[in-house]
C-alpha cells in the first residue's frame, strides 16, 4: 500500500453512512505505517463558534479542544508547515494571530479548525478498500473558496471528472431511490 501524500483529498463516498464523514471531504495532513491525520474542510461548528474573528470549522471528531490553523501566507511559511502547495499548517499560531490582528494577513486567508481527522494502524487501508472514500488531487482552492458544506464535497467530485461527479446526486443507500 502506498501511502497518501499531505494535501491529498478523501471524499466521503455517497455509502459514508458514518455521521462523523458523511458527504465530507478532509485534507491528509500525514498518512503512513503508523495511521493518518487530516482535518474535515467542509463542515462549520454547529455553535458557529468563533475565534479571534475566525469561525471556527470542525476539523473531525478527535482532539475536541485542540484548534489548527490552515493560511495561505508565504511571509508566515517560516513558522508553519508546508501541506501542499501555497497552503502552510501553522506551527506558531501567535503569529498567525498577530498578522491577522495587525491586518498584514486577511481572514479569507486563514481557516480555523477545531480536532481532526485520525485513523490507527491500517484502518484508512481498509477504509479505502471499502470504497468508503474516494481519493481526490491537492485543491487548494476548496479551504480557501468560497464554497462551504456540501457544494464543497460536490465540487470535490467534479473536479475527479465526469464519472465521480455523477456520484454527488447519489442516495446514501441505493434502497433510498
Amino acid at each position: 500500500m502506498s501511502f497518501l501524500n499531505p494535501g491529498a483529498l478523501l471524499i466521503a463516498a455517497p455509502s459514508m453512512l458514518d455521521p462523523n464523514f458523511m458527504h465530507t471531504v478532509a485534507m491528509i495532513g500525514h498518512h503512513d505505517g503508523e495511521g493518518a491525520q487530516g482535518l474535515v474542510i467542509n463542515r462549520r461548528h454547529e455553535q458557529g463558534t468563533t475565534l479571534a474573528g475566525l469561525e471556527i470549522q470542525e476539523g473531525g471528531p478527535v482532539g475536541l479542544g485542540q484548534h489548527q490553523l490552515l493560511h495561505a501566507s508565504e511571509a508566515l511559511a517560516h513558522c508553519s508547515t508546508p501541506v501542499v502547495d501555497g497552503l502552510w499548517m501553522a506551527r506558531e499560531p501567535e503569529s498567525i494571530l498577530e498578522a491577522l490582528d495587525s491586518g498584514t494577513l486577511s481572514h479569507r486567508d486563514v481557516r480555523l479548525f477545531e480536532g481532526y481527522s485520525g485513523w490507527g494502524a491500517g484502518q484508512l487501508e481498509v477504509e479505502l478498500a471499502e470504497d468508503v472514500w474516494l481519493v481526490g488531487n491537492p485543491a487548494p482552492q476548496l479551504v480557501l473558496g468560497d464554497l462551504s458544506g456540501l457544494a464543497i464535497w460536490r465540487e470535490a467530485l467534479r473536479l475527479m471528472g465526469p464519472d465521480a461527479a455523477g456520484l454527488a446526486h447519489l442516495p446514501p443507500d441505493i434502497s433510498w431511490n
